[in-house]
């Protein structure tokens, strides 16, 4: 029992991925050019089930199209279809779709599927040429890696308007005068406090004050405390978090909009023995 598994580029990514598929000595791998491809011999040496040779040699291929031959593919549909992004925009993309693609997690059906194919012709060939493979074979691939593209266009889609949703409050917080050298901001789980320099809590009535002149009804908390800190422009920040808290979106807003400004606290009387993190 021999599989003979070909490729015609990266050649040392391809042999670390199946190095790490086949570590152990039960397994003999060697290699030779043949025309223009690297050839991989993969043939076990101890008694081992056909089964779980085959299962392990279908998952290598889909890994080793996966990792090496995906992102040409997704290179050229979305240079081909969104000719109006700039370069580093259809990059950018290209980069979101295969860390979408590479992750265990998603789209565990549509790999299986790919995976049914390539065990089917392993198991009728016994040898492979990845490349050709996919041209003349797998040609559900390109469906595929469509659905991909559009997951990745999304997150693209967010992360932009996130971006533009920042700099938008950064050109509010520059335009203000600092009303405050210092302030503290203090969460404990959906709750939250402004402190002075000297520990007194900003005076409620300006958070009804910022009430008053936004709708609330479509301003959540969040929303508010956001506007309050804009409103006072504070020089530094210094953000206490609490457990609940520390992966709240909009201390990542905050971070992100007063970045050199903002300081994590390292513990003191206003954390109350809740999570301490360093300033990241």
């Amino acid at each position: 029992m021999n599989i003979q598994v070909g490729l015609n580029k990266n050649v040392d990514e391809a042999r670390e991925i199946i190095a790490n598929y086949f570590s152990q000595k039960k397994i003999k791998v060697e290699e030779v050019d043949y025309d223009s491809r690297h050839f991989f011999n993969i043939t076990p040496v101890k008694n081992k089930s056909v089964k779980d040779f085959y299962n392990k040699i279908t998952n290598l291929i889909l890994d080793l199209i996966l990792n090496i031959y995906s992102e040409g593919i997704m290179n050229k549909q979305i240079n081909d279809k969104f000719k109006q992004l700039q370069s580093v925009e259809r990059k950018e993309i290209v980069n979101i779709a295969k860390k979408l693609l590479l992750n265990e997690d998603n789209f565990i059906v549509e790999k299986q599927y790919l995976n049914n194919q390539i065990k089917k012709y392993i198991i009728d060939k016994h040898l492979i040429s990845i490349d050709g493979f996919i041209t003349f074979r797998l040609k559900d691939l390109n469906l595929f890696l469509n659905v991909v593209i559009d997951k990745g266009i999304e997150e693209f889609t967010a992360r932009k308007e996130y971006r533009e949703f920042i700099s938008i409050l950064k050109y509010f917080i520059d335009a203000q005068n600092p009303k405050y050298e210092l302030l503290n901001l203090v969460t404990k789980n959906d709750e939250y406090k402004l402190l002075d320099e000297e520990g007194n809590e900003i005076d409620k009535n300006f958070f009804d004050d910022i009430s008053t002149e936004i709708n609330v009804n479509n301003f959540s908390e969040d929303d508010i405390l956001i506007s309050a800190l804009i409103v006072l422009a504070p020089q530094n920040l210094i953000i206490h978090l609490s457990d609940k808290s520390k992966d709240r979106d909009v201390i990542k807003i905050i971070t992100d909009v007063f970045e050199d400004r903002v300081y994590f606290c390292l513990g003191c009387e206003k954390c109350e023995g809740n999570l301490k993190v360093k300033k990241s």
